[in-house]
């Protein structure tokens, strides 16, 4: 047997704000892993609700979960950096308060690590509610360039925490890509990132389905995560940063449009974005498969 103590300190840093029970569900899900020595460090937002109360009250004797709360709304980045500083392991992960760990998380990605690597990530699950999507799931060494065409990577990965200190953690100006920007100083200063196959986070995206990603906060968060990055893309970053932008604003690719952004990589990936917008209604009828399942097709 492998004592806890045998094993070094993970911390897992965790953001919340006025949903406490995804809070709950989160938390439950990283004190339910598999690898024995672990902290979480939940961070309250200033939550107006009773999102303190209840997660002092629930958790207050268990010695795995220290709980901190902000003066004032600071947001998500904030919430994760002052959970950074205050960790005592010598790595950190993070998650979301409304996404989940499989059990195996922790054990799966300290298992891959290796100093070669800046950080290590695994491929997830895209929970719409009714039906699971599994993304990334192919093992591979990801390097900056590659990075900067697309973000495959994660939203979380595991890294030392000296080196999110030296980076000075997450970038609390961006208004959105604050993980993508992370990764990419990471794997910019430290060498090429290491994505394991087997998924072992969940994305619960069901609850958000109706939410606008176009919005222009977003988008002008994009420009500004281009702008921070411009010196490290090459013109094959520059137009799949552009591509991505335009599935951002939900602009149509025409067949012009493909072959002329097809010859920048990322192949299969804009050839499903042509064929979705010429096949428009069964992506629509995909969705509601997706979210609410077969009988939500016939329901309006």
């Amino acid at each position: 047997m492998v004592y806890a103590t045998a094993l070094p300190l993970i911390s897992v840093y965790m953001p919340t704000y006025n949903r406490v029970n995804m809070a709950i569900r989160a938390i439950e899900s990283v004190l339910a892993q598999t690898y024995p020595n672990f902290e979480l460090l939940v961070v309250d937002d200033a939550s107006p609700d009773d999102t303190w109360h209840i997660l002092n009250q629930r958790y207050e004797h268990d010695s795995r979960v220290r709980l901190f709360r902000q003066d004032k709304g600071q947001g998500a980045c904030a919430a994760r950096n002052r959970a950074i500083t205050e960790a005592k392991g010598e790595w950190v992960t993070g998650i979301d308060d409304d996404d989940e760990f499989l059990p195996n998380r922790l054990q799966s990605l300290y298992d891959a690590y290796d100093d070669k690597y800046s950080c290590v990530c695994s491929g997830y699950i895209w929970d719409y509610g009714s039906l699971q999507k599994r993304l990334h799931t192919k093992q591979e060494v990801v390097d900056l360039a590659q990075l900067l065409d697309l973000h495959v990577l994660s939203n979380q990965a595991l890294v030392k925490r000296d080196r999110m200190l030296a980076l000075g953690g997450f970038d609390i100006n961006l208004a959105a890509f604050q993980d993508y920007d992370m990764w990419v100083r990471v794997v910019r200063d430290y060498g090429p990132a290491l994505r394991i196959a087997e998924p072992s986070y969940k994305v619960n995206v069901g609850h958000e389905l109706g939410r606008i990603t176009d919005s222009p906060k977003r988008l002008d968060a994009h420009k500004q995560f281009v702008a921070k990055h411009r010196s490290l893309m090459s013109e094959r970053n520059l137009q799949n940063q552009m591509y991505y932008r335009q599935t951002m604003q939900h602009q149509p690719l025409s067949l012009f449009g493909f072959f002329s952004r097809a010859r920048y990589g990322l192949v299969g990936l804009k050839w499903r974005y042509y064929l979705k917008h010429k096949l428009r209604i069964l992506s629509k009828w995909r969705m509601q498969l997706f979210s609410k399942g077969v009988m939500g097709l016939f329901k309006k």
